[in-house]
């Protein structure tokens, strides 16, 4: 049985990218402060780290796009200051400034383009809001068009209150 390239099998990656175990000696102070912005050191590097070039990265990349995950699933990824007011629509925000869409209960990919289609012909709408939601509408299209079939979920979010153990 010839095995899929493009899927690899294992753990995930820590930070959905390509990381480095390393070793490092800090003082204690950092580390509680470390630790009061995420319990996980690494987590809490790359917090920092992409707050302190978040402001400096080009437009804040893809308006939206599919993350794939193992098993042939995707979830739709959007640039979450763009889509703030989507009724129906739950914006799952992530530390990077990028947030996953979730659909109210029992609403499916068809209201997430009616949603689109009306927040465009919105007057009230700002023309950099107006040209995220068409491209969202194309991308929705065009993933529905390449055979992309999408079903409704009920996504559970659950906070982690902060000095708890994970």
């Amino acid at each position: 049985m010839a095995r899929d390239p493009i899927r690899k099998r294992g753990r995930p990656q820590k930070f959905g990218r390509a990381a480095q175990l390393i070793s490092l000696t800090l003082p204690q102070d950092v580390i509680d402060w470390l630790t009061s912005i995420d319990d996980d050191l690494g987590w809490a590097m790359v917090k920092l780290h992409e707050r302190s070039t978040k402001k400096t990265r080009d437009g804040g990349g893809e308006v939206a796009q599919l993350v794939r995950f193992p098993g042939d699933r995707a979830l739709i990824l959007v640039r979450a200051e763009l889509f703030k007011e989507m009724p129906g629509v739950s914006l799952i925000p992530l530390s990077d400034g990028r947030a996953f869409l979730a659909l109210d209960h029992g609403k499916g990919v068809a209201d997430l383009e009616l949603i689109v289609i009306d927040r465009i012909d919105d007057k009230r709408v700002m023309d950099v809001e107006r040209a995220a939601l068409e491209t969202l509408r194309e991308l929705l299209k065009k993933w529905r068009q390449d055979g992309v079939r999408f079903e409704s979920r009920s996504i559970v979010v659950a906070h982690h209150r902060r000095g708890s153990t994970r």
